[in-house]
């Protein structure tokens, strides 16, 4: 059997609706691996390139942390090729930045737009990622690019098959390559074991008291002790309170836990009461 009793009060609600916007930039500052290069050899490394163009468009230039200068460029009238940092040992790359040239008025063009990033295994070169159709390209943003990598390599390169529409050279202002290791798992702790529940005894009731703040508590009780709450609203009013033992969510080291509710905090309360069939 099943029987409800509620308490009629006129409650005015107000919903509010909250508008979020997220916005991602799209400049990030990778530190490098690499060290800052005043040649093709120093401090340490090799830097080399399939071609460049000058004096001014060295290789190294990708690598010096100085995207003022004119970075490097592939020979005239060959707008692709490839670039390449060999480290003196091993080392595990996971991610690269680029970064358009400075001095230069067609940087949006002269930029890679296909282009695949390998690891050289002494025998090949191993394709690590692969980007296609990258564009907006300007000398202020750094275009970041993360892939799955655990294996050392000890020489990386750009391979660059196609710009972004300029016949003359490729170019790059920056190259930047880093390595962040993955993060640790998580260790889930083991639960304490919770009290060994309560057995219900017949007669009972679930009562549901739902707050003036619109929050619900929903208690499994004997129907003695929903009785006992039931004289109690009656008699009270204002800010009297009182408490229900919550019986079987004595989580923890408690012998007893004890909620209270509050007579003019309110709305409206259920009684559901049901038998046990043993």
């Amino acid at each position: 059997m099943k029987k409800k009793i509620y308490v009629p009060i006129i409650l005015s609600l107000l919903l509010l609706f909250s508008f979020v916007s997220i916005t991602k930039a799209n400049t990030t500052t990778v530190s490098s691996l690499i060290p800052v290069m005043t040649s093709n050899t120093s401090p340490s490394g090799v830097v080399s390139a399939s071609s460049e163009w000058g004096i001014d468009h060295q290789a190294f230039n990708a690598f010096n942390n100085n995207n003022n200068d004119y970075g490097w460029a592939s020979k005239e009238g060959v707008p692709y090729g490839w670039i390449a940092y060999e480290f003196e040992s091993p080392q595990i790359v996971n991610s690269y930045s680029l970064t358009g040239r400075g001095k230069n008025e067609n940087v949006a063009k002269e930029s890679p737009k296909n282009w695949t990033f390998e690891g050289w295994n002494g025998e090949n070169w191993v394709v690590l990622d692969t980007q296609n159709n990258i564009t907006g390209w300007t000398t202020s943003v750094n275009k970041v690019f993360a892939f799955n990598n655990e294996k050392e390599y000890k020489k990386y390169r750009l391979n660059i098959s196609e710009n972004n529409g300029y016949s003359y050279f490729v170019t790059i202002g920056e190259i930047k390559m880093n390595y962040t290791p993955a993060p640790e798992p998580t260790i889930t702790p083991v639960p304490t074991p919770s009290a060994t529940p309560e057995v219900p005894t017949s007669d009972r009731a679930i009562l549901t008291v739902t707050l003036t703040t619109g929050l619900e508590k929903e208690f499994d009780l004997p129907m003695s002790e929903v009785t006992t709450f039931l004289n109690w609203y009656d008699g009270a009013s204002g800010s009297a309170k009182y408490g229900i033992d919550k019986h079987e969510n004595n989580k923890g080291p408690f012998s007893k836990r004890t909620e209270y509710v509050v007579h003019d905090k309110i709305l409206t309360f259920e009684v559901s009461e049901y038998t046990l069939t043993k």
